[in-house]
């Protein structure tokens, strides 16, 4: 399809900030979620009429037809998207279970933001359009500048030219200037986003747990592998496929990796409860988290020690709600099978990790 006339356009792009050391260096299929799922905030985080081009990854190619928001309304959508996202990846670092290289350091991640303006022809490819020009071209390059920061907002000259107030709102941003091949000295004004780090807020949830829990049983496990192996198989819920006795299937909401607040149905028969990932604690020598059916009368507590470098001790204990109805019933319906049930589910999962250890 041949492009349209090229007319002025506003190009606006955040882009995350440690995105490629990111994907490199860590799991990628958690990176892909969590990537996605900030691209998602960003898409949401919008406010001044911004469009899609195209999502490029690490970042987004946004862009708006005609006269450019005021450098007031750029600055506060910068503030926005830099605060939920910020707020995105708080909420998951206090929510999540794993401890691969993708989750522990996706709190690294930040974001910058580099605005233009200039003519673009767009072209329709499917139900997208996108833009071509020398101006995309620079903004793309902009990304890439000699400024030390690693979040900011930057504003070209040829997008300052085409406020209505050009000198308007600008009085906290710095001048800076690059030159690239083949394009030339760009000069622009930048602000650093870093100050807006303190409207950050977010809160772990609290333990979904029983109420006043009451020990029932109590099971352990001796496994050789390591712990961060083991635990890193207990969490991870398609897995569990692997080692639950008798299991048909795993039933999950989303895809998205298990942290707290997850619920899960592990299918043996039809009586099997639903499930929410209650709580998580981490140390330097154990891993624990819980585990409670979605009407709060039992409660599972998972906790991984590391014997040595290859060995791991396991212990899986058992609370209920601490009444004597719900105590009753446990001891007379429940723990014989329960625990028959997930002797042989441990037996099967000391087999798995030792063989995933070799």
């Amino acid at each position: 399809m041949e492009p349209a006339a090229a007319s002025e356009v506003v190009l606006f792009i955040p882009d995350i900030s440690g995105f490629t050391k990111f994907v490199a260096e860590t799991e990628i299929n958690h990176s892909q979620h969590i990537i996605r799922e900030l691209l998602e905030i960003l898409v949401d985080s919008n406010s001044i009429g911004l469009k899609i081009s195209e999502i490029e990854g690490d970042a987004i190619l946004f862009f708006r037809p005609g006269a450019p928001p005021s450098a007031a309304e750029f600055v506060e959508q910068a503030r926005k998207m830099f605060v939920n996202f910020h707020t995105q990846l708080k909420r998951y670092e206090l929510q999540r279970l794993c401890q691969c290289g993708a989750c522990t350091s996706a709190s690294q991640l930040t974001l910058k933001i580099v605005a233009h303006r200039g003519p673009a022809s767009t072209v329709r490819i499917r139900d997208h359009t996108k833009l071509i020009g020398k101006d995309v071209i620079v903004a793309h390059r902009l990304l890439k500048n000699s400024l030390q920061q690693r979040e900011y907002l930057l504003l070209t000259r040829g997008l300052l030219a085409g406020l209505k107030e050009s000198n308007g709102g600008l009085e906290a941003f710095a001048d800076g200037a690059d030159s690239y091949d083949e394009i030339g000295a760009v000069e622009y004004k930048y602000l650093s986003l870093t100050k807006y780090r303190e409207e950050v807020k977010a809160e772990k949830p609290e333990p979904f747990t029983v109420k006043n829990p009451h020990k029932v049983m109590e099971l352990p496990q001796r496994i050789d592998a390591p712990a961060e192996r083991v635990y890193q198989t207990l969490i991870d819920l398609p897995g569990r496929m692997n080692w639950i006795e008798g299991i048909k299937r795993v039933e999950l909401h989303d895809g998205k990796p298990n942290q707290i607040g997850t619920k899960h149905r592990c299918v043996r028969d039809p009586t099997d409860p639903e499930i929410v990932t209650g709580d998580v604690k981490v140390t330097d020598t154990t891993f624990e988290f819980w585990e409670t059916d979605v009407k709060k009368l039992v409660s599972l507590k998972y906790s991984v020690r590391r014997a040595s470098a290859d060995a791991s001790e396991l212990i899986v204990e058992f609370f209920v709600r601490g009444n004597i109805l719900v105590r009753a019933i446990f001891s007379v319906l429940l723990k014989r099978k329960m625990k028959i049930g997930f002797e042989k589910s441990l037996i099967n999962l000391a087999a798995f990790c030792g063989q995933r250890a070799h």
